[in-house]
Formats: structure tokens, C-alpha cells, sequence
């Protein structure tokens, strides 16, 4: 990840790019992203949330990026939905370390990675996704599908057959 920290940052679509310094701080990385932190910015609100956190030692909880958005305005909501329209933090499956995830950020046209590895694209997104967090404002029309949906039942009957 060395030769990633030389590089200097790149705008995409009005979002500052913020670039991985290790393989832990995907996560931290694509909240900067959304929230529109600095890498710095985003580790020292981390920091003032749990004085511990090293985002090189550690990757950060969603837990920890749902407090940090909340101490910024921004009410985060995580689940397998995704309104494309809007910018989000993707979590999909990691192509270069086994059992983990790999968060990126979408800024609601282009799919940005922090490690800048040219593994993730949509196409992995599709097969490989976990979950979507975005505002809670943005998913407010699925929400409302939601809503409008008509009741589920409230009782259901099981037969057996054999």
C-alpha cells in the first residue's frame, strides 16, 4: 500500500478520492468518502469517539461509522437494499483477503475504491455484495414501498404432508 500514499488525491464526480494506508481502513476510507472527510479528519472523529481506534492497526466497526455519522448529521442505515441514485458505502466480499469484506464508496454514478486495486467494479458488486449503508433520507422511497405494501398475514397455517 506504499507506493498507493505517494499518489496525490483525485476528484471523482465532486468527491474527493480518499486512498487506503493499509489493509484494515477500507471502511474509514469509503466514510471520508460520503461524509466528505479527509482521511485525517475522519481517523482523528474516530479517535474522539473511541480513543483507541488505530484505523492502520484495526479495521473500524459499523458501529463506530454509524456514531461518527451521527455526530456529523448524517443518519446512516445499513441493509441489502441499495438506492443506486444516491451515494452509499458498498460492502462486498474481499478479492485479496480470504474471509473478509472490502467496503467502497459509490458516489450515486461512479463505484470508487479506496485500495485503488482495479478489483471491484458493478459486476462484483452484483455477485459479491453484503451490505449497502447510505442515509436514511435516500432510502425514504423504498421505505415508502415498504408502506405501501399490503399486510402481510398475521397468522399462518402449516400443513404437513408426506
Amino acid at each position: 500500500m506504499a507506493d498507493v500514499l505517494a499518489l496525490p488525491p483525485i476528484a471523482t464526480d465532486g468527491f474527493t478520492r480518499v486512498r487506503q494506508r493499509s489493509d484494515n481502513d477500507c471502511l474509514l476510507c469509503a466514510f471520508a468518502m460520503f461524509a466528505g472527510l479527509t482521511y485525517d479528519e475522519a481517523a482523528a472523529h474516530a479517535r474522539r469517539i473511541v480513543p483507541a481506534y488505530d484505523p492502520l492497526a484495526a479495521p473500524a466497526s459499523h458501529a463506530l461509522i454509524r456514531r461518527m455519522g451521527e455526530d456529523l448529521g448524517l443518519r446512516l442505515v445499513s441493509s441489502i437494499y441499495m438506492d443506486w441514485r444516491f451515494p452509499g458505502i458498498v460492502g462486498v466480499l474481499s478479492r485479496t483477503l480470504p474471509d473478509c469484506g472490502h467496503a467502497l464508496f459509490w458516489t450515486g454514478e461512479a463505484l470508487i475504491d479506496p485500495s485503488d486495486s482495479g478489483l471491484y467494479d458493478r459486476a462484483w458488486v452484483d455477485v459479491a455484495a453484503i451490505e449497502f449503508t447510505q442515509r436514511a433520507r435516500d432510502l425514504a422511497a423504498l421505505f415508502a414501498l415498504d408502506a405501501a405494501a399490503p399486510a402481510a398475514p398475521t397468522r399462518v397455517v402449516l400443513t404437513e404432508s408426506f
